[in-house]
């Protein structure tokens, strides 16, 4: 008799906010759900206008090696297109796969949607700071942060 489990879901859903997009997903980010996420970016990467592009984590319950994939994907689509790339409400496991991974200081990451959207104000790509002060995604060299981050 197969053994079967609960299946994994994925809820998306996007909102426009002058000329950011919230992107929200709930439940499990894995290789069975990643293409509903996938097929929702692709929309808003069609649409125009679009400066910032926040996904709202806060109710993500799993994020597996594809997952990370997708969300790896869209920042580097997102610097391409010079579209600021916000994650809201990381939490729980994306915090951790975000930390062992070393990339918990690549992503921009604010608390909520009203703090992403109040940093982005100004609607343009994330900049290193100007008072001199350093900014440890500019000095990680990449996509990996700097050890002493973890």
């Amino acid at each position: 008799m197969p053994v079967t489990g609960p299946r994994s879901t994925l809820k998306v859903a996007s909102a426009v906010h002058g000329a950011a997009v919230v992107v929200r997903v709930e439940g499990d980010l894995d290789a069975g759900t990643v293409h509903v996420l996938h097929d929702e970016l692709h929309r808003v990467w069609e649409s125009p206008g679009t400066s910032v592009l926040v996904i709202d984590a806060a109710e993500l319950m799993f994020c597996d090696s594809r997952g990370l994939s997708e969300l790896i994907s869209a920042l580097q689509r997102g610097q391409a297109l010079n579209v600021r790339l916000i994650l809201s409400g990381v939490q729980g496991v994306l915090r951790r796969v975000l930390t062992i991974t070393g990339l918990r200081n690549v992503f921009e990451q604010h608390p909520t949607v009203a703090e992403a959207l109040s940093h982005a104000a100004d609607a343009g790509p994330r900049r290193p700071p100007t008072d001199g002060a350093p900014d440890s995604d500019a000095d990680s060299g990449g996509l990996y942060e700097i050890a002493g981050d973890r």
